[in-house]
């Protein structure tokens, strides 16, 4: 539908009015859009002036009268996409300043900050938490229910795994022991991961705990929220707790990838 359209300019539903009156009736002075609409006349004119700075109207002169008229759809196409090619170019223009200056901007803010806690709510929110994860430089340490994350994200997971993987970042995780675990387990080698699979029945949480850099990050998976925290100190601590905890799985004889999990499959049937 038109109005659909329009909706996606940014109009409102004064604009969408106007501009459809002059779609219909023509190329008209603004009194008579006023009258057409039964809106005052500078409303109207400062509406149809707007439309025109959006690229949607165009404007002209007779007899001393300025007229409106609907802009033609190749005119709007050709618009938006040099407002795409200048966006792109600005964007460009940022990214490259932040790659120049970026250190000096983190240096400074860290020399006189505390420990940091952001929040990020919802499935995108989510998704930068996990996105975060990918500037890992000495890997990842995992706590994590397979089931939960597969069951909210299975198309993002479907994914991240592999990219994470490309990017050369290996992971260790310990899992409550399930058949979505046991899956993710049997791609270890190919996903640069090493588990430990710890007995559902007796240990099972929801949300996924991850260590990496100066970062510790929860994925809530009940109540759709992200937390990063960055702290150098408790990054460190909760590796060291990772790790302790890690060993104690081991101990339950489901640590490893394919092999492990082949020789436990024969032997259960």
């Amino acid at each position: 539908m038109l109005t659909n359209l329009l909706r996606t300019f940014g109009l409102n539903e004064k604009e969408m009015n106007v501009f459809q009156k002059v779609l219909t009736s023509g190329s008209q002075p603004a009194s008579s859009v006023a009258r057409l609409c039964e809106m005052p006349r500078n409303t109207v004119r400062s509406i149809l002036d707007n439309l025109v700075k959006k690229g949607l109207m165009v404007k002209s002169t007779r007899a001393n009268t300025q007229y409106y008229s609907t802009e033609s759809r190749e005119n709007i196409a050709r618009n938006l996409k040099l407002k795409k090619v200048r966006l792109e170019e600005e964007i460009n223009r940022q990214m490259d300043l932040l790659d120049r200056y970026g250190e000096e901007l983190s240096a400074r803010h860290w020399a006189k900050s505390r420990p940091r806690i952001t929040f990020y709510e919802g499935m995108a929110g989510l998704e930068k938490v996990y996105e975060d994860t990918l500037t890992a430089k000495n890997g990842l340490k995992s706590w994590a229910s397979c089931d939960e994350l597969l069951d909210v994200m299975p198309e993002y997971f479907e994914t991240y795994f592999k990219r994470r993987a490309k990017k050369g970042i290996p992971m260790r995780s310990i899992h409550p022991d399930t058949p979505s675990a046991v899956g993710i387990a049997n791609r270890n080698l190919e996903e640069l991961r090493e588990t430990a699979l710890i007995p559902a029945e007796k240990f099972y949480w929801s949300p996924e705990i991850q260590v990496y850099n100066d970062r510790i990050n929860i994925a809530s998976w009940k109540e759709k929220l992200g937390i990063i925290i960055e702290s150098g100190e408790i990054a460190d601590a909760m590796r060291v707790i990772f790790d302790l905890s890690f060993e104690a799985a081991k101990a339950y004889g489901k640590h490893g990838g394919i092999a492990d999990y082949e020789e436990r499959t024969k032997r259960q049937t």
